[in-house]
């Protein structure tokens, strides 16, 4: 019988594997920032042999034709997005929340590595990019990434839709005909500001509500001028993009229902602002999503979306890198928080390569360790989240923070908590240098000051919240708070106290943060969003039959429970932190990470 080659993932999984000897990774291991390991003969049928016909058809269309399925895979194909006038003329009746950006001078640096990119080379100056014909390069801030995986993605002539990969930690853009705008540095003199949100003009908000409520069929064909971009995708890439524009489809499950038009309209425009770039991870995520939820896709073929995913990753690399205009900054950051989505829901991992990579490149923007504005967009916010608190189970330095806003802002993700998250912050750094070693003695001094600061503060509560928001987000975002100031305060308590150690103070943290879940479910009755990050430091506490019964039972008052990998990679973490505790009296669980099932714990 012929054989082929196949992961260990794979193997085990009895997926099809689409290693090669060019391509040192697959697909999924691609996905998962790693290198294929213990390559084995497994029998061809294991791995789905077909021909490279019936592959691009099945990749394709879902066994639908298509006049020329290839011809928008072209390698370092740029589009440029739509010119201004093309968007007004589009988006005249939608609002767009404006927002105002303000400039601040961190303290504080982090420079513990280098981070480059070698594949190209750019030359970067304080006021323009320049880009060669033929090579390009990105000159990056010195950041510390030792979570980041490498991903490659290497050509192989064995078969057309075999993916070109390289380290993902070595992203860099491709080379692109077309000249590089001046930097917006060299027109703004706030270069440490991210993107301003009020850069579009907004008119009546009826539109909005109306394209909202609009079936899933009609959304996309409303969407004139770009008919004839949505002529080149097949019936079902059609339907899955216009159902992942109907909010009841897809973004109530992600945040609250004030924040949801505006979402909708934010990813109808970074959509088709980079289309050829961003199609496949949007549809690779709505894909992964209804899978996981169980609605109509249609003829769903998990391979298939894993391969897609990995092409948008692919068309991420190839991407010329944005200035911090908001049209080109956005659409970019979001085409990575499609992949982050898609790899947490297909997958069960967070994409850290592809998270730090984006956040990377604004730090660069930026040119300091803070993203610093009173109106950050709710896309870095979300990405600089799960960056910290990775970074905190890691013991790691998170690529940047985020200063805290202005009293009242409320975010789509972490609410009226978003302060909390430079606390954050600032405990990974301690947390990393007490790790290491480094100034033991001013490092624990300075822990200290922290636990001072997280346990004086409360959340500012801006005069309209109550009118602003529904009932159930008023109760879901005050809830939120709470639950991520004790998360905090059981951290920097287990920093100084492994298991066996001030066990009394830790358990009562814990059954605090799983009591304002059972009471956010049972007063609202809804699930909680954002907080899975604090249930994983409350279940890991649990010790005896009951407790532990308890913690996994909590897990449905969260919204993330409904991903079923999520809620299996849970469970899998916390019973292995609960056996290595047994196992290993006075250790700390920070200590046994190394050790522990790899887990996606986002915000």
């Amino acid at each position: 019988m012929p054989v082929a080659k196949a992961c260990a993932p794979c193997y085990y999984q009895k997926s099809k594997c689409t290693f090669t000897e060019g391509n040192p990774q697959c697909d999924r291991c691609m996905m998962n920032g790693r290198d294929c390991v213990f390559v084995r003969p497994v029998p061809r049928s294991a791995v789905k042999g077909r021909s490279k016909i019936a592959v691009r058809s099945k990749i394709m269309g879902s066994g639908i034709s298509c006049s020329n399925p290839m011809h928008h895979r072209k390698a370092n194909l740029v589009i440029p997005p739509p010119t201004t006038g093309m968007m007004t003329t589009t988006m005249t009746t939608t609002p767009i929340p404006s927002t105002t950006t303000t400039r601040t001078t961190p303290t504080t640096t982090t420079t513990t590595g280098t981070n480059t990119m070698p594949m190209t080379t750019t030359t970067t100056t304080a006021t323009t990019t320049t880009i060669a014909p033929s090579t390009t390069s990105l000159s990056t801030p010195s950041i510390s990434t030792p979570t980041s995986a490498s991903m490659s993605l290497s050509s192989s002539s064995s078969s057309a839709l075999t993916l070109t990969s390289t380290a993902l930690a070595r992203l860099s853009p491709a080379s692109s005909p077309l000249p590089r705008k001046p930097s917006i540095a060299s027109s703004f003199p706030s270069v440490g500001s991210p993107p301003d949100d009020g850069s579009l003009s907004s008119s009546s908000s009826d539109s909005s509500t109306e394209s909202a409520s609009s079936p899933p069929s009609k959304i996309l064909e409303s969407l004139s001028p770009y008919g004839s971009t949505l002529s080149r995708l097949d019936t079902a890439e059609r339907n899955s993009l216009s159902r992942l524009l109907h909010k009841s489809n897809f973004m109530q499950y992600f945040i609250g229902p004030s924040f949801v038009d505006s979402m909708q309209l934010d990813m109808t425009v970074h959509l088709f602002s980079m289309f050829d770039q961003g199609k496949d991870a949007y549809i690779a995520m709505y894909s992964a999503f209804a899978a996981t939820m169980g609605l109509e896709t249609g003829q769903y073929d998990p391979d298939a979306n894993l391969h897609r995913g990995a092409m948008a990753v692919e068309q991420l690399r190839s991407c010329p890198l944005p200035t911090l205009k908001r049209e080109e900054l956005l659409p970019w950051a979001g085409l990575g928080l499609g992949i982050v989505y898609f790899s947490n829901m297909a997958l069960g991992t967070s994409a850290a390569p592809v998270r730090r990579y984006i956040l990377s490149h604004v730090r660069h923007l930026l040119g300091t360790t803070q993203i610093s504005t009173t109106r950050t967009h709710y896309i870095l916010v979300y990405l600089t989240a799960v960056d910290i608190n990775e970074c905190l189970m890691q013991r790691e330095l998170p690529v940047c923070g985020i200063a805290p806003p202005d009293g009242g802002h409320v975010d789509a993700y972490v609410g009226v908590c978003m302060p909390l998250l430079q606390h954050l912050y600032d405990l990974c750094r301690i947390s990393y240098h007490l790790h290491h070693e480094v100034d033991v003695d001013e490092q624990t001094l300075a822990l200290d000051a922290l636990e001072r600061d997280v346990e004086a503060w409360q959340p500012v509560i801006p005069p309209d919240f109550t009118s602003r928001f529904t009932t159930g987000e008023v109760i879901h975002m005050l809830a939120q708070s709470r639950i991520y100031k004790t998360a905090a305060m059981l951290f920097i308590h287990r920093l100084r106290h492994p298991f066996g150690d001030g066990d009394e103070m830790a358990s009562a943290m814990s059954k605090s943060i799983l009591s304002d879940l059972r009471m956010t479910l049972t007063v609202s009755k809804d699930t909680q969003r954002c907080v899975s990050f604090p249930y994983m430091l409350a279940a890991i506490e649990a010790r005896d039959a009951a407790e532990k019964e308890t913690a996994l039972e909590a897990m449905s008052a969260l919204t993330d429970a409904f991903n079923a990998r999520y809620k299996t990679g849970m469970a899998a973490f916390v019973q292995a932190v609960w056996d290595m505790r047994d196992a290993n009296p006075g250790m700390s669980w920070l200590d046994m990470m190394p050790s522990l099932p790899p887990i996606s714990v986002g915000v």
